[in-house]
């Protein structure tokens, strides 16, 4: 036998592991998020980038509403609740480890970058045999500023934020939810927010007092801050913790309280301790590696 014949067998042998491998390939492609609804997924790709790079604000208020519609329409259809969305870089998707909460957020700037409107839905699913829920929120702009942190509401009570993290705890077998949120809110502030909220097969109510940082109480924390700064909130694994950077005004008048646009990180952490059904405030953590 030549070596030519050898080279011939060896490649007949390898032949059905390259099937294999093609058809595993082949299976992985028709299982993705977008086959079954490709060509919405590519629409509300489109829809999605041209509110972002949009100048006119009539026009982004046309096109965002098209894009609500466009996702509305997805949402509802069997397939559309577990997709990943990972395509539409416009949207933010976050989901808690044991994936029964969702959320789905997006934001449009109007006025160049001086006003924002937030737009978003929760998918939850607390029994994996049963459909998810779809709950729409619905931003409301009248809220005052020093109630937030006790503001006990619903998906029509919204401040408005993109979620970006789910926290959940178990105690006591009951699940108990954080959500993670960055907030843009003018040309001089952002916010960030850590908000606790609890779900039923029938209802979400968003800002539950399980916050304890001395005193009454808080439904959530509202870290905010000059819009030019960066600030932290995140789960730490090492200290199995939420940790933000603590925030301080520059200005150490008394008349300067409130005057976000002043307030900045200093250095210093605080942290959200998980006990007992709850979240407790600790201050001035030391975040370093031991």
């Amino acid at each position: 036998m030549n070596i030519l014949d050898l080279r011939s067998m060896k490649m007949l042998r390898r032949i059905p592991f390259f099937l294999f491998f093609l058809l595993m390939g082949f299976q992985g492609f028709c299982t993705s998020d977008t086959l079954a609804l490709k060509s919405s997924i590519t629409r509300l790709i489109a829809l999605g980038d041209s509110v972002l790079k949009l100048r006119e604000d009539g026009l982004k208020d046309s096109l965002n509403s098209e894009f609500s519609k466009l996702l509305d329409s997805i949402l509802y259809t069997p397939e559309g609740a577990p997709l990943s969305f990972y395509q539409v870089k416009s949207l933010s998707v976050a989901q808690d480890p044991s994936k029964k909460v969702k959320a789905i957020t997006w934001m449009v700037s109007k006025k160049n970058g001086s006003e924002f409107h937030y737009f978003g839905y929760l998918i939850t699913q607390l029994d994996p045999k049963k459909p998810s829920t779809i709950t729409r929120l619905h931003q409301n702009k009248e809220l005052i500023r020093d109630e937030l942190e006790f503001l006990k509401g619903d998906s029509s009570t919204w401040m408005g934020c993109i979620y970006y993290s789910v926290m959940v705890e178990r105690y006591k077998k009951k699940d108990y939810f954080l959500l993670l949120g960055w907030a843009p809110q003018s040309l001089f502030t952002t916010r960030k927010i850590a908000e606790a909220i609890s779900i039923t097969p029938t209802k979400i109510n968003l800002g539950i007092p399980q916050i304890k940082a001395g005193g009454k109480a808080k439904t959530r924390l509202v870290l905010e801050y000059n819009a030019q700064a960066t600030i932290s909130l995140k789960y730490n694994e090492s200290k199995k913790m939420i940790v933000m950077d603590h925030l301080s005004s520059s200005d150490p008048r008394p008349e300067a309280k409130g005057m976000y646009q002043l307030y900045g990180p200093d250095l210093s952490y605080d942290g959200l301790k998980f006990e007992k059904g709850g979240w407790i405030l600790q201050r001035d953590i030391d975040v370093r590696n031991k």
